[in-house]
């Protein structure tokens, strides 16, 4: 049992690196990384224009927006075409040929892409973190200790936190479009209900005020149902609490982590599923 098991992460290990060395070949994780790193020196450029946020809350901004934005980009369509690519060039016979169960494949892509998703996010934040330090350099401002901002209000903790918060929301899109991409037959259309399903794992808040406000209790057992189905990017939207000067706790953290694991695992399970019966 025991080498059974061996033998299976070895094989789930060489499709994940096969996996992300494919995806960090591709246009579409270069593209976005570039234009991340754009904005943030367009951000550096311009952080005197905004006339009501400081300069270290306009790059702080500025930095998690990109992050967001193209870490959702990378996350629907690295996974999309990494997966159904596969198929479409029917490369993916010549890995079932072999001794490689279908849910391995479908894991080891997805860790692949995890781990893409891993190196662009901690990329990002490094990156964010240093034009941080180097604003508080050139402004010549007391140093807080442990602080990126003169304030004091963004902590180098509150900085990476904010990162692994970004990477957790990815790792929940990236295992919704795996989802996805198991039964749709296009790159192109699990591309475009990748970012469809992004615009409608951002609503469950803004459903949930609305039916509580409307009063109707069939409405409002519907919505709770819905929201344990549709995970909620509202929360892991830290960002603006921490650039008015809040923090980020542990314990929120151990809390994103579980939730974003449920999530995650409860897509790859339904991936597989659905991997499993599909004709090739």
């Amino acid at each position: 049992m025991s080498a059974d098991v061996s033998s299976s992460a070895g094989r789930l290990t060489v499709i994940a690196a096969n996996t992300f060395r494919e995806s960090v070949r591709q246009r579409f994780f270069v593209l976005p990384a570039l234009a991340a790193t754009a904005v943030g020196v367009a951000a550096w450029w311009l952080r005197d224009c905004s006339p009501i946020a400081s300069r270290e809350k306009f790059l702080f901004d500025a930095g998690i927006g990109a992050l967001t934005f193209f870490g959702a980009v990378v996350a629907v369509v690295a996974v999309a075409e990494s997966f159904l690519g596969e198929i479409e060039r029917k490369t993916i016979l010549a890995v079932l040929s072999r001794p490689v169960r279908r849910g391995e494949f479908v894991l080891g892509k997805l860790c692949g892409i995890l781990v893409l998703l891993l190196a662009f996010c901690a990329a990002g934040t490094g990156f964010m973190a240093g034009l941080l330090r180097w604003e508080q350099t050139v402004s010549g401002g007391p140093l807080a200790e442990g602080a990126f901002v003169g304030t004091g209000h963004v902590t180098f903790f509150a900085v990476i936190a904010c990162g692994l918060v970004q990477w957790l929301r990815c790792a929940v899109l990236a295992a919704l479009t795996l989802f996805i991409s198991s039964y749709v037959r296009g790159t192109l259309l699990a591309v475009m209900t990748g970012f469809a399903a992004l615009v409608v794992c951002n609503l469950p808040s803004l459903a949930g005020e609305a039916v509580q406000a409307s009063g109707a209790g069939w409405l409002k057992c519907a919505a709770g149902a819905i929201g344990y189905v549709v995970p909620d990017f509202n929360l892991y939207d830290v960002a603006d609490g921490i650039a008015i000067g809040g923090t980020v706790s542990v314990g929120y953290l151990m809390g994103i982590a579980l939730y974003s694991a449920a999530y995650v695992g409860l897509f790859a399970s339904l991936a597989i599923l659905c991997f499993r019966h599909r004709e090739l």
